[in-house]
């Protein structure tokens, strides 16, 4: 027997009741707000009563309530949830029990369509075969009748006449014609194949007949393309097509057109129209447009096509075949012939005017080819709508493939093998040598032919063994370089034709990457690489060896044959400036026009670049030469203006005196020079050049200085005088700002002071700044041209100030320690003493 329930003396009210409930715990679930519905009652209470003890009775009493109807509340979802995990696993096992009879079905559906489909294969495969000895039959049952029919036919032509082929023809209209066409083509070929002795008179007869037909045929076509009537000329077209090909009247529409007809006259000579056409032989001036004449005809062709695509849609069953033969009689007759004129009064003026205008009609005709494409959409809409239900099959190539051909045809006989390119050749050989006509006379008039020949022979046999076959032009400009008979006799050459130009180097490269681009348009691809290679071979000959070199050639002879006595030119400078001006402008074209076009061939790029390369030392080295070449001149006239100096400059007479001047004259010559030489290397050279340029003669002339100096006395007087010429030396080279030379010339200023001094200041003056470091036996010999060198007892200072220095010297290594002002001094006269570059 259960026990009782227990009665609990406190009881919730309804409201916590109800805050109890399922529902409060779904959603969102606060357990601090849950707290605070179950205490608010009781807080109130307290707040009512102005109880200030806290009592936590009510609070457990509440809470005990409310843990019991939650439990309660816990129990029952739990037995919920259990009925629903076992209604849900009921239903589980359902489904799975359901799902496999569904799948036991679908299976049972798969292998029932799997068997339809195999057995439908079967019926397919059995109606196949039945079709296809069907389709056998019938085509059997066809060439039975069609047999029947032209044995018929024959026998009847064999009698004589032919009254049912006359019947078809006359009353059964224009599809009768059409099938007798037909009929008459198959006669043909049975006549060819019967060859019996009493068939003689089908065979006439049918030939007869045939012959009959298509003049017939030919008439109406001629008669309806002239009244314009395209519904016949279709018609007759159609039968002719079924007769024998149509070929025909394709060739009588075509030989009959307007178009033709017009321009059967155009080899007649007339003259080029069009602007600037003098400018085509002008290698400097803008290729000028088109012959006016050319774009005529061009324009021309553009209308008569497009209107005869739509025509020839309308008119002809095989409509691309028509066009076609259309397309190619344009192209053969009336574009070849005037592109030849063209050509032939080009190559009159010049190779350059043929190249140009050969260029300038590829262009224009590929453009042309490229709109006549467009008409390609309108014959296959012709082909759609005519050809279907003919019996002649008809195979015709795609319009652009025959555009193409068309085009490649129309240039293959000037551009075929290596015609173009012997053209370019000849071309860019006279063009230069017109361009370099009068600096190639300066040098074989001006400078002693012989060895400007040699330079030019070489180049000659070094495009031999390039190219190994040059055009007969190359060799004969070549050849009259090297008798150079024609350039001596030329009048008018100045010493300005013999100097290097920058502007002309522009304008040979503008010629030849004109060259390089028309080469382009006009050769295929695949030889791109080669072509570009020979052009830039001819153009390193041309502007590196018979332009630059030969310049350089001169400069160096120029240098050699100069007088010491008198001044060197400095032009040479200029010379190498304009040099590398060029040689800058042959590597930018070489990099942005060349090196593109031969990278797709390995082996031709690797060629280019190391002649490329060979060209660019080769000059490099010769321009370097004419440098040193020019250092050793300056230095020499150098040497000469301190060659110049008295005897007497630095130890004169009293009356001959003047402490007013700046310096000696060889020293004001010296300074002077200097002076223009260097503006001239600034405005030559840049950078680091300078200042090499101006090391070396600025060492090798401070040696030359202190040389100088030990070859004359010199008294006090002098000694100012010499300091003034030092100071002035020292001024002239501080210009230059390299700080190197700058401490040669102090130094040199320093030992000027040897000079001025009083004997008994001597010895500070050689114990400070870089006198200090030089051994006393070194400045013996400049010590020794004081006029006072014994009366002042220098000599016997210098001998104390030596053992003195000895001593130290010699304590120092028994010391093993310190440096010998000795051999210090070996340090500073290999700085200072030095005639090369640091």
């Amino acid at each position: 027997m259960a026990p009782p329930p227990r009665l609990r003396p406190f009881e919730l009210n309804p409201d916590l009741k109800a805050t109890l409930r399922v529902e409060s715990f779904q959603g969102t679930f606060s357990s601090k707000t849950f707290i605070e519905k179950l205490s608010s009652n009781i807080i109130a209470t307290r707040i009512l009563e102005n109880s200030n003890t806290f009592d936590p009775k009510p609070f457990i009493r509440t809470f005990e309530s409310s843990l019991e109807e939650l439990e309660k509340l816990a129990s029952k979802m739990q037995k919920h949830t259990s009925e629903l995990e076992r209604e849900t696993q009921k239903e589980e096992l359902a489904f799975k029990k359901q799902v496999k009879e569904l799948g036991t079905g679908f299976e049972d559906v798969q292998a029932t369509l799997e068997s339809l489909d195999s057995r439908i294969s079967e019926v397919g495969s059995t109606a196949i075969r039945i079709g296809e000895k069907l389709e056998t039959a019938d085509k059997q049952r066809a060439r039975a009748v069609l047999s029947k029919q032209l044995m018929e036919y024959f026998m009847q032509f064999n009698e004589g006449q032919c009254p049912t082929l006359e019947s078809l023809m006359t009353q059964q209209g224009l599809e009768g014609q059409i099938e007798a066409a037909r009929i008459l083509r198959q006669l043909a070929i049975l006549a060819k194949e019967v060859d019996l002795p009493d068939t003689q008179v089908a065979r006439e007869g049918i030939e007869k007949f045939r012959e009959q037909f298509e003049t017939d045929m030919l008439s109406s076509f001629d008669k309806a393309y002239r009244h314009a009537d395209p519904k016949v000329m279709a018609h007759c077209a159609k039968a002719l097509l079924e007769f024998n090909g149509g070929h025909s009247c394709v060739q009588i529409y075509v030989n009959q057109h307007d178009f033709f007809m017009q321009n059967s006259k155009v080899s007649e000579p007339t003259p080029l129209e069009g602007p600037n056409q003098e400018d085509l032989t002008n290698p400097i001036a803008a290729i000028p447009p088109i012959d006016a004449g050319l774009i005529k005809l061009y324009d021309g062709i553009r209308t008569t096509v497009e209107q005869e695509a739509d025509i020839i849609s309308m008119v002809f069953p095989n409509p691309a075949a028509v066009f076609q033969v259309f397309i190619q009689r344009v192209f053969g007759q009336s574009i070849q012939s005037f592109i030849e004129i063209l050509l032939e009064r080009a190559q009159a003026k010049s190779t350059l005017a043929y190249l140009r205008t050969l260029s300038s009609i590829h262009e224009h005709t590929v453009l042309l080819v490229n709109d006549l494409k467009k008409c390609e959409d309108t014959l296959k809409v012709g082909i759609n709508a005519n050809v279907k239900g003919s019996n002649v099959s008809v195979t015709t190539q795609p319009l652009s493939q025959t555009l193409d051909r068309c085009l490649d045809d129309l240039f293959v006989p000037f551009l075929e093998g290596d015609r173009y390119m012997e053209k370019e050749i000849q071309s860019l050989c006279e063009t230069y040598d017109v361009m370099l006509a009068k600096f190639t006379a300066y040098q074989l008039q001006r400078r002693g032919g012989n060895k400007f020949r040699a330079i030019i022979t070489r180049t000659f046999n070094q495009m031999l063994d390039s190219n190994k076959a040059l055009p007969p032009v190359v060799q004969e400009n070549f050849a009259t370089v090297k008798n150079p008979e024609k350039y001596q006799n030329m009048k008018d050459v100045t010493d300005d034709d013999g100097a290097l130009s920058v502007d002309l180097v522009v304008k040979l490269l503008k010629i030849h990457a004109e060259s390089v681009v028309r080469s382009l348009g006009l050769l295929p691809v695949t030889g791109r690489p080669k072509n570009t290679a020979v052009l830039f071979q001819l153009l390193t000959d041309y502007i590196g060896m018979r332009y630059i070199d030969a310049a350089l050639d001169s400069a160096l002879e120029d240098l050699s044959a100069l007088d010491p006595k008198f001044p060197p030119d400095l032009r040479p400078m200029k010379r190498v400036k304009l040099v590398n001006g060029i040689v800058h402008l042959i590597q930018m074209h070489f990099q942005t026009t060349i090196l593109p076009l031969t990278v797709p061939s390995p082996q031709v790029y690797r060629d280019t670049v190391i002649q490329k390369n060979k060209l660019m030392a080769s000059v490099e080295s010769k321009a370097n030469a004419t440098i040193q070449k020019e250092i050793d001149c300056i230095l020499a006239w150098l040497e000469t203006c301190l060659g110049r100096q008295r005897r007497t400059d630095f130890k004169p007479k009293d009356d001959e005196v003047d402490l007013t001047g700046l310096a000696t004259k060889p020293c004001i010559d010296c300074c002077e020079f200097l002076r223009r030489m260097y503006d001239t290397t600034r405005k030559c050279f840049d950078g680091k050049n300078i200042e090499m340029f101006c090391t070396e003669v600025g060492v090798t002339f401070h040696g030359m200085l202190l040389e100088h100096f030990k070859k004359f006395s010199i008294s006090p007087v002098g000694g100012v005088l010499l300091t003034k010429d030092i100071a002035k030396y020292q001024e002239s080279v501080k210009a230059w700002n390299i700080p190197s030379l700058n401490e040669r010339f102090e130094m040199l200023r320093q030992l000027g002071n040897v000079f001025l001094v009083k004997p008994e200041i001597l010895p500070s003056v050689l114990n400070e700044g870089y006198l200090a470091k030089v051994d006393f036996k070194s400045l013996y010999p400049y010590l020794q041209m004081r006029v006072d060198f014994k009366t002042s007892k220098i000599d016997k200072l210098f001998e104390k100030l030596n053992l003195l220095t000895s001593s130290s010297s010699n304590g120092n290594a028994a010391g093993g320690g310190g440096v010998s002002r000795a051999s210090t001094f070996e340090d500073a006269s290999a700085r200072f003493l030095s005639y090369s570059l640091r």
